[in-house]
């Protein structure tokens, strides 16, 4: 009876020894994936600042004076707040990631 509860612990320890190998390459395969999904993401979020940024400009040229002047400085503002943020949000995915992948 030993010998049998012996063998079957054997054969659970490495199926679990196996199991955690097999979870290791799905982390990272998970963290190519999440990477490519950061840049994608992140290409996605520089094309919508650059529409958003290109349509205040041409609310901008319609105004006249000091309206324009505030205009534009609001846009600039909000271009820049808007590509700090989807840096940010770019660089913590790829700490992310890279974080996975070493788990």
């Amino acid at each position: 009876m030993s010998k049998l509860m012996l063998t079957l612990m054997a054969g659970l320890f490495a199926m679990s020894v196996n199991g955690v190998a097999v979870a290791a390459d799905a982390a990272k395969m998970d963290s190519k994936s999440m990477q490519a999904k950061a840049e994608g993401d992140y290409k996605a979020a520089k094309a919508k600042i650059k529409g958003d940024s290109e349509a205040a400009e041409a609310q901008c040229k319609k105004m006249n004076g000091d309206a324009k002047k505030a205009c534009k400085k609001d846009a600039e503002a909000k271009e820049k707040a808007a590509k700090a943020d989807a840096k940010a949000a770019y660089d913590k995915a790829k700490a992310d990631a890279k974080a996975m992948k070493k788990a």
